[in-house]
């Protein structure tokens, strides 16, 4: 069975590598928003008064610029504008003029410069995850699952090669970035196809749309708080912090691989609980005892967050499939939820740090508060599944038996089998003998005999258990996505 889940595993790699515009476009994506938010490079110069890192103040600016986007996208719904691949370039254009005016602004000192900077990386940055998503959802979700895992990995390793450049260096490199994205991005959408099913109607499968948006909620919550409180109140830099959220995000980007390798179907909820949550509550739970100037708690915390964060656009495109919707209004939903809730964990932090709490009471404040959210969450959703998991649990069962079904009918067509020897085929695979072919299809076991040996020469195979493990590697091909 590993051996098989590792040969899937490389079947896909080796499929998706023949993509690299769409690895490396959101890759240097993802690179960016940490240069912009993080790099020393960019850093803006707090005014001395300032308890809060001025750097920080930008991108809580520009995180609810952002946030409005994905807001004014749900209202008004700008879907065919947003089609466009005018949209890919007013997106770039917007991140590289706005990363141009945050880079001049420690020059200049003008707040008009870091509010348009704000602004244009806000607003280009939202059209961005929109675009993204919409061009992910035409695949299956397995697909973007490796994706997410190799956005990470490369995200981890294009910083690492530009945070050590000089200043001026890594300024060309930020501005040059977004610009770089989307000509990949459109390179991506134009060798894509769009299979008809993905937007025409759903599968009917059940999915918790409500419960991914909570736990969006709250792992946004959680995420904003230890990004704020870490700058705040520990002693290391913005660029320390950068290196351990990077850290961070490469460790996760290894947890997605060892899921990819494992994965069977859908994405499911007790996945994110039980590697996700209890990351971030541990990082929190060191956030009192933080002395250093590499943010243990931000790096512990981070690999949940992040392992969360590339789940949630898996859970997305899965949701736009399974329900037909149109995947901007997908990503507008659930980016809102964790993003939004990530801009309100920070001003709540803020707030502590703007009422004067010293930065060790602080931390015991908020480490009790998020661990205590967790162990509510805990409570509720489990109670919910305790109920759901043995009618979710017959539903499987009878999807299982439907794949089955249909798994069989594929392997008997591609290997050319008659009507009558479907019928028999059919029954080997479910473990009938002979005699018990004989008497359901009323025929003679000459007759039984005879058609078991065209099979077995068709299919390539010697003995029923070889016929039913033909079936089942079919319905792990398409359970997989391959």
């Amino acid at each position: 069975m590993v051996s098989r889940d590792v040969q899937g595993f490389a079947n896909l790699a080796h499929e998706e590598l023949r993509h690299p515009a769409r690895l490396f476009g959101m890759a240097l994506f993802w690179t960016w928003l940490q240069i912009v938010f993080s790099s020393a490079a960019l850093s803006l110069q707090s005014p001395p008064d300032s308890p809060v890192v001025l750097q920080h103040q930008v991108w809580t600016l520009s995180l609810l610029i952002t946030c409005c986007v994905f807001f004014v996208t749900l209202v008004a719904r700008p879907l065919q504008a947003l089609r466009r691949h005018s949209a890919v370039a007013i997106s770039s254009a917007l991140m590289a003029a706005g990363t141009l005016c945050l880079s001049i602004h420690p020059m200049t000192n003008e707040a008009i410069i870091g509010i348009v900077g704000a602004a244009g990386t806000g607003i280009g940055s939202a059209l961005a995850f929109l675009r993204w998503g919409d061009h992910l959802s035409k695949l299956k979700p397995r697909r973007v699952l490796f994706d997410m895992a190799a956005y990470a990995v490369l995200t981890a390793v294009l910083f690492g090669l530009v945070a050590p450049l000089p200043p001026m260096a890594t300024r060309v490199a930020a501005v040059t970035m977004p610009l770089a994205s989307g000509v990949l991005l459109y390179v991506a959408d134009r060798t894509i196809s769009e299979p008809a099913h993905m937007r025409s109607a759903h599968d009917g499968r059940k999915r918790h749309s409500i419960d991914l948006l909570g736990l969006a909620v709250l792992g946004g919550l959680v995420y904003g708080v230890m990004r704020s409180a870490t700058l705040n109140f520990g002693q290391g830099t913005a660029e320390e912090a950068a290196t351990a959220t990077v850290i961070g995000v490469a460790i996760s980007g290894l947890l997605l691989t060892a899921t990819t390798v494992f994965y069977r179907k859908e994405s499911e909820l007790y996945l994110v609980c039980e590697v996700s949550f209890p990351l971030l509550a541990a990082g929190f739970l060191l956030l009192p005892q933080f002395t250093g100037h590499l943010p243990l708690p931000l790096i512990v915390s981070t690999i949940g967050h992040g392992y969360f964060y590339f789940l949630l656009w898996v859970f997305c495109v899965d949701q736009s499939h399974a329900t037909g919707r149109d995947p901007f209004i997908v990503f507008s939903a659930g980016l809102l939820a964790f993003l939004g809730s990530s801009l309100i964990g920070s001003v709540i932090s803020d707030a502590l740090t703007q009422a004067g709490f010293e930065g060790s009471e602080a931390a015991s404040i908020l480490s009790l508060v998020v661990v205590y959210l967790f162990v509510l969450a805990f409570a509720v959703l489990f109670r919910r599944a305790r109920s759901d998991r043995s009618r979710d649990m017959r539903e499987m069962n009878k999807q299982h038996q439907q794949q089955f079904e249909h798994c069989t009918q594929l392997v008997a067509e591609d290997g050319g089998l008659t009507a009558r020897e479907t019928e028999i085929f059919a029954l080997l695979v479910h473990g009938k003998d002979r005699a018990a072919i004989r008497e359901q299809l009323c025929i003679s076991n000459d007759t039984v005999k005879t058609h078991t040996r065209r099979i077995y020469a068709k299919l390539g195979i010697h003995a029923k258990q070889e016929a039913r493990a033909l079936v089942e590697a079919c319905m792990d091909r398409e359970t997989r996505g391959m």
